[in-house]
């Protein structure tokens, strides 16, 4: 019987990055409130780059995994991150013997594995020892079958859920009034890291033709990369319509921003899962999201949400007026409606009952 978990992570929410890796604090919060196992956390929680920042934050990472390792009791080993954060509970499992699960977010297979040919080999290497593997979406599991030679049978489909409790159809004018948002306007909001891989550069670029001019594109993240978010509100300045950038807030607090919009737009080019759009769906909001990666599985075009092609700013605009056009309003809410139940569907207290089996498997 799983008693105690040793979770190593390389991205967890801290005083300064209120939202940095906040999917993985939700998988703890989870565990606490539906299950009895005990969790110890080691995580980084210094979003800041640089090559001596980042040998300072993983050293100190590797540090406190081993020290835990050799001081805490535990029965599994739950490393989020094939790498860097995989290869660290490997080190672990070595020297403890417990059994390692690793949950590959998409990030360290699609884009840090394939940096460099070492890279890659270390990586495979790391994910061909774990006990077993969780991979947060079906596109996600074949890669790691068919790129990284992992025994399929070791590989588990199970995403981080959606917290029904947080993420809920609330009354749009009162979360309007909290947030301090004109009620007169209709939100187009975007929520995630703004980085070239989200694209909201093709959001922005897509409000030259919505033809609503009551409308306020709203974007909520950390300006991650500085040379993109310059181009952003270049573009934004250039544009005759109204953009907002925000800063991240806390994760309990997307909730309200999700209620508030009238549309919720996720226009990345990959996207491993999209638990953003999840919660989106969850909060009953429209929702457009790209054909890529995750999403595909639960955004579905005019059955649970929109679906439209990877950085095409016209199909943005063209789903954007459809949605706000009256005459589809019967139509919007029953895509509202199935949005919801699959929502239910993905819920965080199946997804932690699904992860506590695979604990029992493997100890």
């Amino acid at each position: 019987m799983v008693q105690r978990v040793l979770v190593i992570s390389n991205m967890y929410p801290g005083k300064e990055n209120v939202s940095f890796g906040s999917f993985i604090r939700v998988h703890v919060d989870a565990f606490k409130r539906y299950t009895d196992v005990e969790q110890f956390v080691v995580a980084n929680t210094d979003q800041r780059k640089g090559k001596g920042r980042l040998i300072c934050k993983y050293s100190s990472l590797l540090i406190r995994s081993i020290w835990s390792s050799i001081s805490k009791r535990f029965d599994v080993i739950h490393a989020h991150y094939a790498f860097p954060t995989g290869f660290i509970g490997l080190i672990c499992h070595w020297i403890t013997r417990k059994p390692l699960v690793i949950t590959v977010h998409g990030g360290d297979i699609n884009n840090l594995a394939k940096r460099n040919r070492l890279l890659f080999k270390i990586t495979a290497f790391v994910l061909r020892r774990a006990a077993a593997v969780i991979a947060v979406s079906t596109d996600i599991r074949n890669k790691l079958v068919t790129e990284f030679n992992v025994d399929k049978d070791r590989v588990h489909i199970i995403n981080m859920g959606v917290n029904r409790e947080i993420f809920r159809p609330m009354e749009k004018s009162e979360t309007r009034e909290k947030l301090g948002l004109n009620n007169d306007k209709r939100i187009i909001l975007f929520v995630g890291n703004i980085i070239p891989r989200k694209g909201v550069l093709y959001l922005l670029e897509a409000m030259r033709n919505v033809d609503a001019g009551d409308v306020q594109c709203i974007v909520l993240g950390a300006p991650v990369d500085t040379g993109y978010m310059n181009r952003l509100t270049e573009i934004a300045d250039s544009l005759d319509a109204d953009v907002r950038f925000m800063e991240p807030v806390p994760y309990e607090e997307v909730a309200l921003w999700m209620n508030a919009a009238d549309i919720f737009v996720l226009p990345s080019l990959e996207e491993p899962f999209g638990l953003v759009a999840l919660e989106a769906l969850a909060c009953g909001t429209p929702t457009i999201a790209t054909l890529v990666g995750g999403l595909r599985e639960f955004v579905r075009d005019s059955e649970t949400g929109y679906s439209v092609p990877p950085m095409d700013s016209a199909a943005i605009a063209e789903k954007i007026n459809h949605i706000l056009d009256p005459d589809n309003r019967e139509e919007v809410e029953a895509i509202r409606e199935r949005g919801l139940a699959v929502a239910d569907s993905f819920s965080t207290e199946k997804q932690v009952r699904r992860i506590l089996e695979v604990y029992r498997e493997v100890s």
